[in-house]
């Protein structure tokens, strides 16, 4: 491998700028492209468990010590606090239906990790690329203020809605829309409903699962002050069948929230009651991708993908900071000379292709599961709990689910 071995990364979420840190750590050269100003206010929680020793290898040393920080509530530690899981209850009596455990699990708020992990890297924002030029010494992003840049390879990281995947797959990147209304919002509450609902709710994940075809989960988002509950940030994630609520589109749909937790148990009906009453929300689409059986041509290990972009749902987090590792790995191979970067692109292609399309159909079959309150025992999370399905560990192939 040359002196001018450059990788280009378009997009500045996690597994972008894990990415950029493994490289980075590893003395390989990069730069981070991303479409907004700057770190964009949208704002939502992450699971990890079974990659935190990616995300040791890819970052440095300090900055996976202050993981913490980026926490909704950095003062939590899940095995002193005893709540090394997720939980799942049945909607209608808030009783315990299974309840996942992995060590040393935790949430992660994007905005607060982004913000710590973007320091020290080289990123650009304002960049949207609008075209990918491939070329015989390798590739040139085009953007849509003029410029250019040149590089070794590029690794799509841009999230569910990738660009790079519209430009490898063409109509195969089109995302499959699930059959749900899909809420997802942030509200805080009073001071006393606010330290009660921290008392009520699980620390990490509690979600719910209603015998009428529903989904709740309610998340601790961040605690800005941990002092003063009435700060404190939380948010709903729910489904149920688009069938049931034909007119949803450009409709607040918090009104009819509340009204189908009427027969809900707590936390997720006093969650619902006590969102105040000048928050909006509007059902969005529930999109999953899953890669194609075949892949992408990825231009003799030129262009390839990573993160939500190379498979969209399930647990995405993981997926993809394993991902990131796996790419770093490649780069590292071709720097050694012991690959091609044809040959670790495409091996790294293998992977997270196979990989994607069992963690994407797990992920659909449970998101079908949590609408079917009946047969919900025999769905993937209660088989299987949060771990990988197959062995994630240095060296295999790194399937999982």
């Amino acid at each position: 491998m040359g002196g001018q071995f450059k990788v280009l990364i378009v997009g500045a979420g996690l597994s972008g700028l894990a990415i950029a840190h493994g490289l980075k750590k590893n003395g390989i050269d990069y730069v981070v492209f991303d479409k907004e100003s700057s770190p964009r206010d949208r704002n939502w929680g992450v699971t990890i468990a079974w990659s935190h020793p990616f995300l040791e290898q890819l970052l440095p040393a300090e900055l996976f010590d202050r993981l913490s920080e980026c926490q909704p509530d950095p003062e939590l530690d899940s095995k002193q606090a005893k709540c090394e899981g997720v939980m799942v209850r049945d909607g209608a009596t808030g009783d315990m239906i299974v309840s996942p455990q992995f060590p040393g699990i935790r949430r992660l708020n994007i905005q607060k990790t982004r913000n710590n992990w973007s320091k020290d890297i080289n990123v650009k924002f304002g960049k949207a690329v609008t075209n990918i030029e491939v070329t015989p010494d390798g590739v040139t992003a085009h953007f849509h203020d003029g410029t250019t840049e040149s590089g070794s390879v590029l690794v799509g990281a841009d999230g569910g809605g990738s660009w790079v995947r519209q430009w490898l797959l063409a109509d195969q990147a089109t995302p499959q829309l699930m059959p749900y209304v899909f809420l997802n919002f942030p509200m805080s509450f009073t001071a006393e409903q606010a330290v009660k609902m921290d008392k009520m709710m699980h620390p990490i994940v509690d979600v719910g699962v209603h015998p009428k075809s529903m989904y709740i989960g309610i998340f601790l988002l961040d605690k800005p002050d941990l002092h003063n509950p009435e700060t404190w940030i939380f948010y709903i994630l729910a489904t149920w069948p688009k069938t049931e609520t034909p007119n949803e589109e450009n409709t607040d749909m918090v009104a009819e929230l509340r009204r189908r937790v009427e027969d809900w148990a707590d936390p997720f009906k006093s969650a619902v009651q006590w969102i105040p009453e000048d928050v909006k929300a509007k059902a969005v689409p529930f999109r999953i991708w899953r890669p194609p059986s075949s892949g992408w041509n990825n231009h003799n290990g030129k262009v390839t993908l990573a993160g939500d972009a190379a498979h969209n749902r399930g647990q995405g987090a993981n997926n993809a900071f394993r991902d990131s590792e796996r790419f770093v790995n490649a780069m590292l191979k071709v720097k050694s000379g012991e690959m091609s970067l044809k040959e670790a692109v495409s091996d790294y292609d293998a992977d997270v292709v196979a990989r994607g399309r069992q963690e994407v159909e797990i992920s659909r079959i449970q998101t079908e599961a949590f609408h079917d309150h009946a047969k919900f025992l025999e769905s993937p999370v209660v088989k299987m709990g949060i771990k990988p399905s197959t062995s994630v560990t240095n060296g295999d192939s790194g399937q999982k689910a």
